[in-house]
């Protein structure tokens, strides 16, 4: 199989899945949002400290890079809460039509604030 079908396929198996975190997350009931926040989040650092743990080396980080790193991980956790809090709000077809444009703004917001250019084509990561 191609590989570019073969990554379309895996883009529609991880929405999907997605797809079902948020009918999971409507269905835990009445928890508080940033307890299903949690609870998330400690199963995907048990996953990610067993996949470090098999290649302990594969791990490495410039000093540099640190700050933007936890930069990273702070907004990304944000935004785990927020899409948890809009799941528990709105109907889970909104929520997640939330979730999923994403990409978009971040790419109005880079216009916006670092004055980027978009393009149609990502010249850089065509292969």
């Amino acid at each position: 199989m191609k590989s570019k079908y073969q990554g379309i396929i895996f883009i529609i198996i991880s929405a999907f899945f997605f797809a079902l975190m948020n009918l999971f997350v409507r269905l835990s009931g009445d928890l508080p949002t940033m307890q299903k926040a949690f609870f998330r989040n400690a199963v995907a650092a048990v996953v990610a400290l067993v996949l470090l743990l098999r290649r302990p080396s594969d791990f490495k980080t410039a000093k540099g890079n640190w700050l933007s790193l936890i930069v990273r991980s702070v907004a990304g956790v944000i935004g785990i809460i927020l899409n948890f809090y809009a799941i528990d709000r709105l109907d889970i077809a909104d929520a997640s039509i939330l979730n999923k444009l994403s990409p978009f703004f971040a790419i109005v917001f880079s216009f916006i604030i670092m004055k980027e250019k978009p393009s149609l084509v990502d010249r850089k990561s065509v292969v």
